[in-house]
């Protein structure tokens, strides 16, 4: 293993401050205590205080942090230039997405073949094929910025060691764990005709204790390195981090590390989308929509509230898709039992499964648009955060 670069920035290496960074980016650190300590004690991890907090956080931060890319990519005036130097990458293909995928579950036509039913599954394996790579793809993107700030953002040996990290131990190492839990959404059929099943029952325990044993030892490794770089700072910090959340889906509840997982992730792209937002110029041509949003995008906490109140307002339409069953609903049941009916019933439930799938692949596309700081105009965009 060829030792990494050496030089060391004059700052400590946070994004933004020590924090905010530990807040937003580096939530793990009091995200553990916190589902730990309303889980203790409790028979069931559904049935404790930690259901309490995943709802909380999720009414607050999960549609928000899906709307974080939309909103950052199509109402922030820092991005206004790639909607036309770039339209087909933000505008066309994302569009172009969704609609497929409201054809696909809806049919309007009746052309498709299989059932709804089918067609949906099909939609949820590919969708958690998706998310799967796309939580992979911000631990990378986040690793790279404390690469940065460290000052080896050109260090391709380290830059190497992150994508093993973020794709083998925030990926790979996950999906397996998730897979020998059982708390996966892929269709039993992918199972079945890949023959996973009857190798994960069979050989379950001992896959197990492999894949906690290469999250450790890359971890150690990974911490390493840093350590063989120069004082030990926030980079070694999340790739702790990062490894001990990757540990976490083998060895906890799956319930304690769906909030630990996706509370994390949610965080931490709100938290990146207010600093681009917040630092974005003034609208080159003044309009109503454009001045508004520039007001609310500018004031510092402004547009995490905005974005924190529609993802509350808005749960309700997204919980249906999202949900195993009625017992999953709480945001549903919260409007009443006519609401719930309502939003249930036959006519309405393969919009609202359109609309969380569509704006699921929407988040994906522009997330990934947003953030592919390897572009020079999107650098340029996303300035605010690389300063």
């Amino acid at each position: 293993m060829s030792p990494p670069a050496t030089a060391r920035p004059a700052g400590p290496g946070w994004v933004k401050s020590p924090a905010w960074d530990l807040f937003w980016l580096q939530s793990p650190l009091w995200l553990l205590p916190l589902v730990l300590l309303t889980r203790l004690g409790w028979p069931s991890a559904e049935d404790s205080p930690l259901s309490t907090v995943y709802l909380v956080l999720a009414g607050l931060f999960w549609i928000g942090h899906r709307f974080s890319s939309t909103w950052t990519a199509w109402m922030s005036t820092a991005y206004r230039p790639l909607l036309t130097s770039q339209r087909h990458r933000f505008l066309t293909v994302p569009l172009a997405v969704m609609a497929a995928t409201v054809v696909v579950i809806v049919d309007p036509l009746g052309l498709l073949p299989g059932t709804p039913l089918v067609r949906t599954a099909v939609l949820g394996g590919l969708d958690y094929l998706l998310v799967s790579w796309h939580f992979a793809a911000q631990h990378f993107g986040l690793l790279s910025l404390y690469r940065a700030r460290a000052g080896r953002g050109a260090d391709r040996s380290t830059r190497r060691w992150d994508r093993a990290m973020a794709v083998g131990v925030g990926g790979a190492a996950v999906v397996l764990a998730e897979l020998l839990d059982g708390a996966t959404s892929l269709p039993a059929s992918w199972l079945d005709g890949l023959h996973l099943s009857p190798l994960l029952w069979t050989h379950g325990p001992a896959l197990s204790l492999v894949g906690q044993g290469l999250v450790v030892v890359a971890t150690l490794a990974a911490v390493w390195r840093e350590h063989r770089a120069g004082p030990l700072g926030p980079r070694a910090l999340y790739l702790a981090s990062l490894g001990g959340m990757a540990l976490a889906a083998f060895v906890v509840d799956p319930y304690v590390f769906l909030v630990l997982w996706t509370a994390q992730h949610w965080l931490a792209a709100m938290g990146l989308a207010s600093v681009v937002v917040q630092g974005e110029p003034a609208p080159a041509t003044p309009g109503r929509w454009h001045a508004l949003f520039h007001r609310i995008n500018r004031a510092p906490g402004r547009w995490v509230l905005v974005i924190g109140l529609l993802s509350l307002l808005t749960m309700p339409l997204y919980e249906v898709e999202a949900s195993g069953g009625p017992q999953d609903r709480p945001a549903v049941a919260a409007l009443g039992t006519a609401a719930a009916n309502w939003l249930t019933s036959p006519a309405v439930l393969p919009w609202l499964l359109a609309l969380g799938f569509a704006t699921a692949f929407l988040h994906y596309l522009l997330d990934r648009a947003v953030w592919r700081l390897s572009h020079p105009a999107v650098r340029q965009a996303a300035a605010p955060l690389l300063r």
